[in-house]
């Protein structure tokens, strides 16, 4: 359920975009699968880097918690894992940072391929 202030932390952007609410995550993943749609786990736990991945046509990130990241389950079930370039000693982001981060890079990889 979308609340008043999740409206609010999100400037109202909330009213602009769809948002769609699924109850079995693993059922989710194989219909985007199934009608084409690329789901790229966003993790530390791979060598790819995001920018590496074509993020062009259909697709879905997968985000996991702040805690654990994307479970081992659905890492396997992606097409694809990319993980964003850090230095330094800071091993994961917030993950609405990360979110943020990985939505750029499909943005940019779209208008960059007009």
């Amino acid at each position: 359920m979308i609340t008043g202030d999740a409206v609010k932390t999100s400037a109202g952007a909330l009213n602009h975009i769809k948002v769609c609410r699924e109850n079995n995550l693993k059922e989710s993943i194989d219909f985007l699968q199934d009608y084409g749609v690329n789901v790229v786990a966003c993790t530390e736990k791979t060598d790819h880097q995001i920018s590496s991945i074509d993020l062009t046509g259909p697709i879905a990130l997968l985000m996991g918690s702040e805690e654990d990241g994307v479970s081992p389950e659905y890492l396997k079930k992606a097409n694809e894992a990319g993980k964003i370039p850090m230095s330094g000693n800071i091993s994961s982001l917030n993950v609405s940072v990360a979110a943020g981060m990985a939505a750029y890079e499909v943005v940019r990889q779209r208008l960059d391929h007009k």
